[in-house]
């Protein structure tokens, strides 16, 4: 018999859980279905098997520094067939929400900016107030610093909200955000290392920059996406929705590069850009992929919801923000083309004030709120993923398909049960939980499973 470990089961984490779309956390019966049929789950770690007693128990440190949690793709390949109805994919769904929260600096922004029923003060009167703050502003800091009188700002749009203004608004604030984005993925890195380490697994198999390349190629080709069985369509919603907003993004930076940069260095200034210009039809290209992408998610999630738990406010808030920048930002566009001179200060000017105003909004909620929202999803996954390949975690093992190893657990009476309701867990008062683990190995080697024959 093993020694015995003192675990802390956190019983507000699994509430969380719970609550985050993973109720059907306790149907999961340790059968290994899931780590079997899951081809993104590797021999020398499979998942998510073992995320999911941890889950029940409530180890939120084991989970919260488990680089697997992000391996997942949400394919559903394993909730499809589990034996029990425990949805794998909702409950590591839930659990990689909660990594996000836990990582955020500070945290209390991740629980508002998350939450439906905080939006209109998350989304509409925060960032409203600090856009209005900027123009009240405005006027004063161009005369203390002689700003004012270019060119541009005489533009449709910059006449309301000058070029400079905008730039330092969205950049400063911005870069705050991924100050604290950074400073969470540094913890989760160490997090993960000192957990293997501890552990006694061996990392560093491969460079930082060899697996840096390895994970950039894979999610520039979406090939883990690809592997998926039960939801193989996600593949195509996000290509378009990340790489239009990745081309959105080079056309903004190349903007900014030709406002003023260019002119330093002897080269006159385009922008606004005219209809037929280059950037301008890479930007159009790229909203139209943003717009598609986003709208195939909805009725991607609509269709596959009776499959699972449904989308949660975690979802649905990222993808209806995106699907909003690209709107307002195409009738921003169609308002810049179509206003003629004889309607400026008239109705449709301050209409397209208005919108442009509320595309600014969105934009604040996208970028500003970055690390407390699922947006930080492609930053951790990378990391994530580029870990696994620096501690070898990815590295296929010759013996061929994954194998599982029996585990016998006996676990005192005062221990979560696995058939508890969450009405039952949430009555069980003792806070800590003495676990005596008791791993019997057998004397052969278990057999291994082939993944084909699982799924038939």
């Amino acid at each position: 018999m093993a020694e015995a470990v003192l675990l802390k089961p956190d019983r507000k984490f699994v509430e969380e859980i719970i609550a985050s779309g993973g109720g059907d956390l306790k149907l999961c019966c340790q059968c290994s279905t899931c780590s079997v049929v899951c081809d993104l789950s590797s021999d020398s770690s499979p998942f998510p098997r073992k995320e999911m007693i941890w889950a029940q128990w409530g180890l939120k440190d084991r989970l919260m520094a488990d680089p697997d949690i992000w391996l997942c793709h949400y394919c559903m390949d394993c909730s499809e067939r589990c034996t029990r109805g425990a949805k794998p994919g909702d409950v590591l769904s839930a659990v990689r929400e909660q990594a996000i929260n836990h990582y955020a600096t500070p945290q209390f922004l991740a629980g508002l900016v998350n939450r439906i029923r905080q939006v209109p003060v998350m989304f509409m009167l925060v960032p409203g107030i600090l856009l209005l703050l900027a123009l009240l502003l405005r006027h004063p800091i161009e005369g203390l610093l002689g700003l004012g009188g270019s060119v541009h700002d005489e533009a449709f749009y910059a006449s309301f909200f000058p070029h400079w203004l905008l730039i330092t608004f969205y950049t400063s604030l911005t870069m705050l955000a991924f100050v604290g984005l950074l400073g969470g993925m540094f913890k989760y890195w160490k997090a993960m290392k000192r957990a293997d380490l501890t552990a006694g697994r061996n990392i560093g198999e491969t460079g930082i920059i060899t697996s840096l390349i390895r994970t950039v190629t894979a999610i520039l080709l979406h090939r883990q996406f690809g592997k998926c069985t039960q939801r193989g369509n996600r593949q195509l919603t996000h290509l378009f929705a990340f790489y239009g907003f990745i081309t959105l993004f080079v056309v903004t930076v190349y903007a900014v590069f030709d406002l003023y940069l260019f002119p330093l260095i002897g080269l006159d200034s385009m922008y606004p850009f005219n209809l037929i210009h280059p950037m301008k039809i890479l930007a159009n290209i790229g909203g139209v992929l943003l717009v598609v992408g986003c709208v195939k998610g909805l009725l991607d999630q609509k269709k596959d919801a009776g499959d699972s738990a449904g989308s949660t406010s975690f979802d649905q808030i990222f993808i209806w923000l995106l699907l909003l920048v690209g709107v307002t930002g195409f009738i921003t566009e169609i308002f810049r083309f179509t206003v003629g001179a004889g309607d400026h200060g008239g109705a449709m000017q301050y209409t397209a004030y208005a919108v442009y105003f509320i595309h600014l909004m969105c934009v604040f909620g996208l970028l500003v709120y970055l690390p407390y929202s699922k947006f930080a999803h492609i930053w951790y996954r990378t990391l994530a993923m580029v870990y696994a390949e620096y501690s070898g975690r990815t590295k296929e093992e010759d013996a061929g398909p994954a194998s599982v190893a029996p585990v016998a657990i006996e676990v005192q009476e005062a221990e979560i049960q696995n058939q508890e309701s969450p009405e039952e867990a949430s009555a069980v008062e003792s806070e800590e939980t003495s676990v005596e683990e008791t791993i019997e190995e057998s004397e052969e080697e278990p057999e291994s499973t082939d993944k084909t024959d699982s799924t038939q």
